[in-house]
């Protein structure tokens, strides 16, 4: 649609794309401080654009690259984040067009595939307009706090991750889990980030507030599930409302024996080949909470 204009991002605008997030989410947006983590520290770099009218940012959106582990091989991927358009200039396609724009220059960059856990304003646009595939919905599970707490068993914290290859190589289709993503995702992040090691697995156990209540989450656990979780509980703040978790295949029994309960909350799964093919069976991937760009 005309009366806008689509243009890379530049640092001259960081504040307008802040305004934008906070005007959109309030205090769940990004703060200055992860803006610059997420996007400039990223060690595989990120597709970022704007939609102005007449000089003013009416809209912005991002893709965040990733390595992942896609069929038999390693391909480079990205995942649609932190987007969203001024009310004032909403209906005019401008989500639209800078998702379009994202996805023809991550097609150049190489990527495979692009992927998103859509919300619910969005998922209509990705599976009409542009023309993506719903590929599954992953339930969210709960632990209620306070309740009877649990030991934290033979673990220890992780101040740096240092091993060659990826943690979860054993995964279907998933973010390649190296020790430089790691350290970026998690441990170098502003966020409130903690991680476990039991054997030769660890958990990422994280901090926010979530609808204004303060909540606990799993971020990542590759490994024992049981013990990981276990740790989890014990690593929980006081005053905490609730801990999350995304269970994996076979994981369901090790969060119920942690006090898991599944939740009506589930993630909007969907994507987009770009070069080959999108899988659409759900079982052919694996994610955890923090491979969203809101956990």
């Amino acid at each position: 649609m005309s009366g806008y204009e689509l243009a890379a991002y530049e640092p001259t605008q960081r504040e307008d794309y802040l305004r934008l997030l906070h005007d959109a989410w309030g205090d769940a947006a990004l703060s200055g401080a992860e803006f610059d983590w997420w996007f400039a520290r990223n060690p595989e770099g990120s597709l970022m654009s704007v939609a102005r009218d007449d000089g003013r940012v009416i809209g912005v959106a991002a893709h965040s690259l990733y390595r992942m582990a896609l069929g038999e091989g390693r391909r480079p991927a990205t995942f649609s984040v932190h987007a969203t358009t001024d009310p004032a200039a909403r209906g005019r396609g401008v989500f639209v067009g800078l998702e379009r724009k994202h996805e023809e220059e991550a097609r150049a960059r190489g990527a495979a595939v692009v992927l998103a856990f859509a919300s619910a304003p969005t998922a209509p646009l990705f599976l009409g307009p542009l023309g993506w595939t719903q590929i599954g919905k992953l339930r969210i599970w709960a632990r209620p706090l306070p309740r009877l707490s649990l030991r934290r068993g033979a673990v220890e914290q992780v101040q740096r991750f240092q091993f060659e290859g990826d943690a979860a190589a054993a995964w279907p289709n998933h973010i390649v889990r190296d020790a430089e993503y790691l350290n970026w995702r998690y441990l170098d992040s502003p966020r409130d980030y903690v991680a476990y090691r039991a054997g030769d697995g660890y958990a990422v156990l994280g901090h926010k507030r979530h609808r204004g209540h303060p909540i606990a989450l799993v971020a990542d656990l590759v490994g024992p599930a049981r013990p990981l979780l276990r740790a989890c509980v014990a690593g929980v703040k006081p005053g905490t409302r609730a801990l999350i978790g995304l269970p994996g295949p076979g994981q369901a029994a090790a969060y119920a024996s942690c006090g898991f309960v599944p939740t009506p909350m589930s993630l909007d799964f969907m994507g987009k080949p770009l070069a080959g093919e999108l899988d659409p069976d759900p079982r052919a991937w694996r994610f955890t909470l923090g491979d969203t760009d809101f956990f």
